[in-house]
């Protein structure tokens, strides 16, 4: 299966050290890696075929990572597509006025049934086609669409992909990361404060080895939600339910809603 990690946080923070511990998961994810995050308004990405714990460019990321509000990361294990720059993890377009990534796993099966306006694929895979599907239903809603009407169309959407087909995905447009799991396989979720005083110094632990944390230095009002296919620690990570979607913004999980599929 691929494997999916997102991160929100607040404020920016650097995703290092969580890239460290998901890099192993590369060893059962063979056909590739992709990282993408925001700096300012716009997406940043690197995204290669080599596996993520084998390549360079994930060296140079692990030792100098960006900073960044919102990542989502990526190791694939090809099963629609080959093994290609253009099938490879997270997804990029723009809608609405909003730069979007988008990264999946699962097999949506019958696309044709999955309007995807005036999106053309430059790959072969399924999750692109999902993908633009969802991009779809946000074009139609226009560009003053509420966060709440924006959430709605995405879950909405969601449960289509799930009608006929397998979608655990990660989509944000910078500001607000959703997360969506149909039963498939896994997806699991911790939430993350810094406890220290301000101007003192607070650590979340992101992995097993005590060189995985990351330093909240600032105050205590610090916070970050990170989302994974499986935990990356041996912390109490929350296993998602069948049909539940995640709204996380600014490190908060904002809701956790259970759809009926």
């Amino acid at each position: 299966m691929c494997e999916l990690l997102g991160i929100s946080v607040d404020p920016a923070a650097s995703m290092g050290l969580l890239f460290k511990a998901f890099r192993p998961r590369a060893s059962e994810n063979v056909s590739g890696w992709g990282l993408g995050w925001y700096s300012d308004d716009h997406f940043e990405i690197v995204k290669e075929t080599q596996r993520a714990d084998q390549s360079h460019a994930a060296d140079e990321l692990a030792e100098d990572p960006p900073s960044s509000t919102t990542f989502v990361i990526h190791v694939r294990a090809a099963t629609v597509g080959s093994i290609s720059q253009v099938n490879t993890h997270p997804f990029t377009a723009s809608v609405a006025a909003k730069q979007w990534l988008f990264a999946h796993n699962g097999t949506i099966r019958n696309l044709d049934r999955l309007d995807t306006g005036n999106y053309l694929p430059k790959g072969q895979t399924d999750s692109e086609v999902a993908f633009h599907y969802l991009l779809t239903r946000l074009a139609n809603l226009g560009n003053e669409a509420s966060e709440e009407e924006t959430a709605n169309e995405i879950m909405n959407g969601a449960l289509e992909l799930s009608a006929d087909g397998k979608a655990n995905f990660l989509m944000t447009d910078g500001e607000t990361l959703y997360a969506y799991h149909d039963g498939h396989k896994s997806l699991h979720y911790v939430e993350r404060q810094s406890q220290g005083a301000k101007g003192a110094k607070a650590a979340m632990r992101v992995a097993d080895d005590a060189d995985y944390t990351i330093d909240l230095t600032s105050n205590s009002a610090e916070r970050a939600v990170v989302i994974a296919s499986v935990p990356l620690t041996s912390e109490d990570w929350t296993k998602c339910e069948p049909g539940e979607f995640l709204i996380c913004r600014k490190g908060n999980l904002d809701a956790r809603i259970r759809c009926a599929i």
